[in-house]
């Protein structure tokens, strides 16, 4: 027995063979389990817009379960989710906006912000080119041994202005 296909959409487990694949992804069951999946992460704003456009499902009034799903050309929203879905949409929009002008203070303050960080860069590099930090630190017994001249602490005092050493080690 060969291996067998699963469906995520509709979480059953086929024969693996294209036909059936193909069939099994053509029939209602499956296409309305992938319209159900995907209407889960529609965005609110696009939901509320195509419910404001439809008219009360009839069939969910009487109380029976819709045959078509999301697929159907009705609304399936009481007005109770639909007022809470446009709460939800009213409340993104209201942070989106809040975001947008917290940004745009930052925007307007931007030449300060820079001018504060281009002073502090200035006086780091002006600090760090009068100190001089050796990357290491010799041990006193090293420091009295004959240590061959590549070897050497280098003494920054005896660095030509040329770029060259005056004598080396």
């Amino acid at each position: 027995m060969g291996k067998k296909y699963f469906c995520d959409y509709c979480e059953k487990h086929i024969q693996r063979d294209p036909s059936i694949v193909r069939k099994h992804n053509e029939g209602i069951p499956h296409c309305r389990a992938r319209a159900e999946y995907y209407e889960r992460f529609k965005d609110p704003s696009v939901i509320l817009n195509e419910a404001n456009g439809k008219k009360q499902c009839r069939t969910l009034m009487t109380g029976a379960e819709c045959q078509f799903g999301p697929n159907c050309r009705f609304s399936h929203l009481t007005p109770a989710e639909m007022n809470r879905l446009r709460q939800q949409v009213e409340w993104t929009a209201h942070q989106k906006a809040k975001r947008t002008e917290e940004t745009l203070q930052k925007l307007a303050n931007a030449p300060n912000i820079v001018q504060q960080f281009l002073e502090r860069r200035e006086a780091r590099l002006a600090k760090e080119q009068t100190e001089y930090k050796p990357f290491w630190s010799y041990s006193e017994e090293l420091r009295d041994s004959d240590l061959p001249p590549s070897l050497c602490e280098i003494d920054p005092g005896r660095i030509d202005s040329s770029g060259g050493f005056a004598r080396w080690g």
